[in-house]
């Protein structure tokens, strides 16, 4: 199994880097290093780099010194594929930001950090962490490689995957159909990123009131008596939380309304997040409505008895 990252914090703020600090050991990332300055933040980079341990920086916008851009520059320096997260409480459209976007930050951290946010923006780098350590060397052929990892696969996601062509992807699997190793299924219809055309899309899901993604999944209680509606574990020992009154019979009493969404930070109460897309690639957000449809052959590899 292939180990974690490192990870650096580059944070002023001692408070916000020891919650993330202890938050990303829970997940399991045992090598996390704080540094207080954009100085010191560049220093440790590089030490790291030089030992081969490239970390992932996590890169407060507004340090005592120096700005992130002006971070990132020296940073790339270094290494010109770090994967830098901004953390910012400026908003994703404000000049500054798109400018650190810009000039390479790999995705984007609203402040105060939420996480829910952190969690999915690492589960992002894991993800794509995963597909390159396992990626395949050129003998093996990287679109094969892909082929057998999953069950049907577009011609449009083998070519991205493996970082080659349409053109020669359709060659190598004619020749592979040919071998009666491979087979052609329905085309496939897929999201594409509306900015950069990308299918290497993620899903982010959140509270359709408030926007946040701080939200769990659980069952709710409506008492009739006083028309109270509220999550189960609200009612201690059956007693409503509203009226004080014992519920007792359902369907009497109250009812169940099961597999609703309760939002931690608003309180909504929704049947379903609402969700939008984020392209892995890119980094750029969007919904349903503004992304673009693409549809390209789909393949599957031949099962042998």
């Amino acid at each position: 199994m292939v180990g974690k990252n490192d990870v650096l914090i580059i944070e002023d703020s001692l408070a916000t880097a020891m919650l993330i600090h202890d938050f990303l050991k829970k997940l399991g990332y045992e090598n996390v290093h704080t540094c207080n300055t954009g100085k010191a933040g560049m220093k440790k980079f590089e030490e790291l780099a030089k030992s081969d341990h490239l970390p992932i920086v996590l890169l407060d916008y507004n340090l005592p010194d120096m700005n992130a851009s002006e971070v990132m520059l020296q940073l790339f320096n270094v290494k010109s594929d770090a994967k830098v997260i901004l953390e910012t409480a400026e908003e994703k459209d404000d000049e500054t930001v798109k400018d650190a976007l810009r000039h390479g930050a790999y995705l984007y951290l609203p402040k105060p950090i939420r996480f829910e946010n952190l969690k999915n923006v690492i589960k992002i780098l894991e993800d794509e962490k995963k597909v390159l350590d396992d990626q395949p060397s050129e003998e093996q052929h990287g679109v094969e490689y892909f082929l057998k990892t999953n069950t049907r696969i577009s011609l449009k996601r083998l070519a991205e995957y493996s970082k080659k062509q349409e053109a020669d992807v359709m060659a190598f699997l004619k020749e592979l159909e040919d071998q009666g190793r491979v087979s052609r299924i329905e085309s496939i219809k897929e999201i594409s990123c509306s900015n950069c055309g990308s299918v290497r899309i993620s899903q982010y899901f959140f509270c359709p009131s408030c926007h946040s993604s701080n939200f769990k999944q659980g069952k709710l209680i409506e008492h009739f008596k006083c028309g109270n509606v509220s999550i189960d574990d609200t009612y201690k020992d059956s007693i409503c939380p509203k009226c004080r009154k014992e519920i007792k019979i359902i369907g009497v009493d109250y009812r169940a309304i099961e597999n609703y969404y309760i939002c931690i930070d608003c309180g909504e109460k929704f049947p379903e997040p609402a969700q939008d897309y984020i392209c892995v690639k890119c980094n750029n957000r969007f919904t349903l409505e503004h992304a673009h449809w693409v549809t390209s052959e789909g393949f599957a590899l031949k099962t042998t008895n």
